[in-house]
C-alpha cells in the first residue's frame, strides 16, 4: 500500500482509465467515419455534375421546362437572369443526385427571396436536374463547346457597310490587305479579329511574340531634351521612367523621366477600331462577318 492506495484501487483506476480512452477513441473513430461518408457522398454527386449526360433527351426537356418556368430569373441557360443567380454555381445543384435535393428545394422555394415553391413531377425534376448536370458539365470542359451558325447575315450589306457607314474601306481592301482572309480564318475567328482585333495569332510551334514587338500594340514617341527621338513597341510608361521596343534592332530602351521630360507621345494604330466597338449592332456584326467570310 502507498500513499493510502492498494493494488485493487490501482487496478481498477487502470481499468477505468482503458475504458475511457476505448470511449473517446470509438466516438473520434465514429466521427472520423461521419465526415468520410458525407464527404464521399459530396464528391459523388458532383462526379455527377461533372460527367456528360447520357439521356439527352431528358435534356432538353428540362432546358425547355426551365425557361418556361424559370429563365425570367435564371436566364434560358441557368447562368442567371433578370433576378436570379446563376445556378450552375449553385452548390445545392453542383451536390444534387438525380434531382433529390433540387426536388426537395422546389418543392419549398424561397418565399423570402421572392422564389415560388414548384409543384413539379418527380420526373419533371429529372429532367431539369439532368440539364442543369449538363450545363454544369459544359461549362467544366469548355474545349467541348462548339460554335454553331456564325454566318447568318447579309454578306450585301456587310459589303456596304464596309464600304460605307464603318468606312473600313479607309484603311482595309478587300483585294488588299484582307484578300483571301474568308479563306484563312474560321469565321468565329474572324468575327473575333473584327471586334477585338489586338494580337496576332501564331501557328502551332511558333514562338509567342510579346504585345510590344506585336504591330498591332500600342506605339511610343520619346523626344529627348537634345530634341533626338526614338520610337518603337510600348513596352512600360510610368511617371518615373519610359522603355521602348526598337523593332530594327530587336532591343529596349529606357529613360528616366522627371515631370513631361522626356515628352512622351502613345499612339494606338486600333484607335479607329477602338472607337468603333460603342457603334457596332448585332445586325452589322453579322453582315460585316458574312462579307469578311465570302473574301476567299
Amino acid at each position: 500500500m502507498k500513499n493510502g492506495w492498494n493494488d485493487d484501487d490501482q487496478r481498477r483506476t487502470r481499468r477505468t482509465r482503458r475504458k475511457q480512452k476505448g470511449s473517446a477513441y470509438a466516438a473520434v473513430s465514429a466521427l472520423t467515419l461521419v465526415v468520410v461518408v458525407v464527404f464521399v457522398a459530396i464528391a459523388g454527386a458532383q462526379q455527377q455534375a461533372l460527367t456528360p449526360q447520357s439521356d439527352t433527351a431528358a435534356v432538353e426537356r428540362g432546358q425547355k421546362l426551365l425557361v418556361d418556368q424559370c429563365g425570367f430569373c435564371h436566364g434560358a441557360n441557368a447562368r442567371g437572369g433578370s433576378g436570379g443567380p446563376d445556378l450552375t454555381r449553385s452548390a445545392l445543384i453542383q451536390t444534387d443526385e438525380d434531382g433529390k435535393q433540387l426536388g426537395e428545394f422546389l418543392a419549398v422555394g424561397r418565399p423570402d427571396r421572392g422564389m415560388p415553391k414548384f409543384d413539379f413531377s418527380r420526373s419533371q425534376v429529372s429532367d431539369v436536374a439532368a440539364f442543369l448536370h449538363s450545363a454544369i458539365y459544359l461549362n467544366s470542359n469548355r474545349r467541348l463547346y462548339k460554335i454553331l451558325d456564325i454566318v447568318v447575315g447579309d454578306a450585301k450589306a456587310g459589303e456596304a457597310y464596309f464600304n460605307g457607314a464603318g468606312r473600313c474601306s479607309s484603311c482595309h481592301s478587300p483585294i488588299g490587305d484582307l484578300k483571301g482572309v474568308g479563306g484563312k480564318y474560321e469565321p468565329a475567328t474572324l468575327q473575333g479579329r473584327l471586334l477585338l482585333p489586338r494580337g496576332r495569332e501564331r501557328g502551332q510551334g511558333s514562338p509567342q511574340v510579346p504585345l510590344y514587338a506585336d504591330p498591332t500594340g500600342l506605339k511610343v514617341t520619346v523626344t529627348l531634351p537634345s530634341g533626338d527621338t526614338a520610337s518603337g513597341g510600348l513596352v512600360r510608361l510610368t511617371d518615373f521612367g519610359v522603355t521602348v521596343y526598337d523593332t530594327g534592332s530587336g532591343r529596349t530602351r529606357s529613360w528616366l523621366r522627371t515631370g513631361d521630360a522626356p515628352k512622351v507621345v502613345v499612339t494606338d494604330p486600333l484607335q479607329t477600331h477602338l472607337d468603333h466597338l460603342t457603334k457596332w449592332t448585332d445586325a452589322d456584326m453579322h453582315n460585316m462577318t458574312a462579307y469578311l467570310a465570302g473574301l476567299k
